[in-house]
């Protein structure tokens, strides 16, 4: 059994599940430079991102079992230590297969420390309180896309963009350091994780597989846009890393204030309004690129829209994944979290040429939107 949370310590969990974001978008306004200096393409330095997302959800599949089996504390430190070893051989990396391979081990971990972190939180939340709780920490999460993506694009423009992986090891390094102090020591809880029959159980829960599915859909339109606007923005618009990593802050903000309504709707109203606000905000980039409609504005504007849905529909619907079966929250939280970035991954990976223009951008999102809001659940599971 857990000891208490204080808020330190939340706070602290809150840091370490935002290593993986931070891993993201840090390295966003560094993909044209990666691209330049490894002589790669386009294309291929995208895959930096399907394949980081491929290991996030690779990497919640394996460790949400374990942590429901040995309890939470010694996968959030091997996740930290993973996580350190990956930003350390994607700073070295001389490559870009190597940086490819890097960018893998590197999501492994974070995705171990995520789902440690959460079960976490949701073992001392009651029930009703889970949504708002977990918001909580989605909110501070998302404090680091706001001021990830400029510390990012500084870094690129001031010292190129191996600093900005070793500025992520040192992150992780530090957080590891200080979780020693403050995070419960839990005794083994020696039982076997059943993983199979959890898995049976959770994809014949109705309700777990809809909010899994709108929300990967959600999350699948944010990263369409993170992996193929870099190319837009920098490449056909011209602006600066630092002037891109400020366009991310402002979507990351907009999710942040999503996170802040969360408290005022009941859990299934968000998830459904969140969603809802996704496709709408596709809807509206779309009817602008094909109106002619071009430039940052054309972009940034409606994706306020898409990060504030994902904002309200992204705790909510983890909420309601994790409390959809009874006694396998830590589990629940790793599959509806891989399928969520595995599903992201292929999107991105198989629209990998969408950054030639607005307009395949913004009908990408659109339909991301719609499917979302058509496969969320009816019935109310959050109470």
């Amino acid at each position: 059994m857990t000891e208490p949370l204080d808020r330190r310590t939340i706070l602290l969990l809150a840091a370490v599940s935002a290593l993986g974001s931070l891993a993201i978008h840090m390295f966003v306004p560094a993909m044209p430079a990666v691209a330049r200096d490894l002589a790669a393409s386009a294309g291929t330095v995208q895959l930096s991102i399907s394949l980081y997302l491929f290991g996030l959800g690779g990497g919640q599949l394996a460790a949400g079992p374990i942590a429901d089996a040995i309890g939470r504390r010694p996968v959030l430190f091997a996740g930290i230590v993973i996580f350190v070893a990956g930003s350390v051989v994607a700073a070295l990396a001389p490559e870009v297969e190597m940086l490819l391979f890097a960018r893998l081990v590197q999501a492994a971990g974070a995705a171990a420390a995520m789902i440690a972190a959460r079960a976490l939180v949701s073992d001392l939340s009651p029930r009703k309180d889970a949504p708002a709780n977990l918001a909580a920490l989605a909110s501070a999460v998302l404090l680091s896309p706001t001021i990830a993506p400029t510390i990012g694009g500084a870094l690129v423009s001031l010292t190129g963009w191996r600093f900005v992986f070793v500025v992520l090891a040192l992150t992780g390094m530090t957080a590891g350091a200080v979780a020693t102090r403050l995070v419960p020591h839990q005794p083994a809880l020696g039982a076997r994780p059943h993983v199979i029959r959890s898995y049976i159980r959770l994809a014949r829960n109705s309700r777990f597989c809809g909010y899994v599915a709108g929300n990967s859909m959600a999350s699948g339109a944010l990263f369409l846009f993170l992996a193929a606007s870099p190319f837009l923005l920098i490449g056909q618009y011209h602006l600066s890393p630092a002037q891109t990593g400020l366009c991310y802050a402002s979507i990351a903000g907009s999710a942040i204030i999503g996170t802040f309504l969360v408290r005022r709707l009941r859990g299934r109203d968000a998830f459904r309004i969140g969603l809802a606000a996704v496709a709408i905000g596709g809807a509206i980039m779309l009817a602008v690129a094909l109106l002619g409609g071009v430039g940052p504005i054309a972009l940034i504007g409606p994706m306020l829209v898409v990060g504030l849905g994902c904002g309200l529909a992204s705790p909510t619907g983890l909420a309601g994944a994790m409390h959809a079966e009874e006694g396998i929250a830590a589990t629940a939280s790793s599959l509806a979290g891989a399928i969520q970035m595995i599903t992201s991954a292929g999107v991105t990976a198989a629209l990998g040429g969408i950054s030639s223009g607005p307009i395949p951008l913004a009908a990408a999102i659109f339909a991301a939107g719609l499917m979302a809001v058509f496969l969320a659940p009816r019935e109310q599971t959050i109470s």
